[in-house]
């Protein structure tokens, strides 16, 4: 009898463990899925405001619907790191009493360096000439306002395309499968040139895994925004405002920048992963 009476408690308290073990696992298969869904849900509204304000730039070129719904971008961002896990802006990688003066300077000279080094290779190789160049002054009155909204427009793009699937499968996949996904994200992102060419395609895909590559090693998204912005500001004074033309005889440029991209890769993996100690 006390054999029995043993053997009974015991397969009770394996029925016990079983129930306590499958109600665990469907409570975290749970919280797991709802995580994910937040995530996505995340993504598509801030889908809706990022090419609104696109939108209102491009096609209504009204500055005051673009700051609006930016603003919209931003604050719903807030709200839903927030609703995701409590915590605002620093969900998406952009912690206000994280920020460093370093990650500024940084993100600057590789932004710069990422578009100056085959802008100056084309012009010293006569690839692509100067047409106009407007005195400095000139060139900071356009210059500066339209940086100022790239500021907007260049951080959005990053939380979108780098930061939500950042948050989706960090420590789930590996990181160059979380590189592959996002740059992938960032071509399709770019709803207004999916008629532009395999060339647009192959260095929009490479672009978008030299910015994602800080957000990997860091965590953070600072580097990753800042070098996005001060590359898409060096882009728009070299192009836009000093004016410049493609010699038709010689490579296409766009083949040049896709060549140093190749190149930047592994360096800047490199210096962001030998310094990463000093950057988180």
């Amino acid at each position: 009898m006390g054999l029995l009476k043993t053997r009974m408690e015991y397969s009770s308290l394996l029925a016990k463990l079983s129930e306590i073990t499958q109600y665990y696992s469907q409570y975290v298969m749970n919280k797991e899925h709802k995580n994910i869904l937040k995530i996505l849900v995340s993504f598509l509204m801030l889908f809706v405001l990022y090419h609104s304000a696109e939108y209102m730039i491009l096609f209504k070129k009204s500055i005051s619907g673009f700051l609006i719904f930016q603003f919209l971008f931003f604050l719903s961002a807030w709200l839903l790191g927030n609703w995701n896990q409590k915590n605002g802006f620093d969900f998406w990688g952009l912690s206000f009493s994280k920020f460093r003066i370093k990650y500024l300077l940084i993100g600057l000279f590789l932004g710069v360096v990422l578009y100056a080094i085959p802008y100056i290779f084309s012009l010293f190789f006569e690839i692509e000439f100067i047409t106009k160049a407007p005195l400095w002054t000139d060139i900071l009155k356009a210059g500066v306002p339209f940086s100022f909204g790239l500021i907007f427009s260049s951080f959005s793009e990053d939380v979108l395309t780098r930061s939500t699937v950042f948050r989706l499968y960090n420590n789930k996949i590996s990181s160059s499968l979380i590189i592959i996904i996002s740059s992938l994200i960032y071509v399709l992102n770019h709803i207004y040139r999916l008629n532009a060419g395999i060339e647009t395609f192959v260095y929009l895909f490479l672009l978008g895994v030299v910015l994602t590559i800080p957000l990997i090693i860091t965590g953070n998204l600072w580097i990753t925004g800042i070098m996005h912005w001060s590359g898409n500001t060096f882009f728009y004074i070299s192009h836009e405002i000093i004016l410049i033309k493609h010699n038709p005889i010689y490579i296409n440029p766009n083949l040049i920048f896709i060549f140093w991209i190749l190149i930047l890769i592994p360096i800047v993996w490199y210096l962001i992963s030998k310094f990463k100690s000093k950057l988180v």
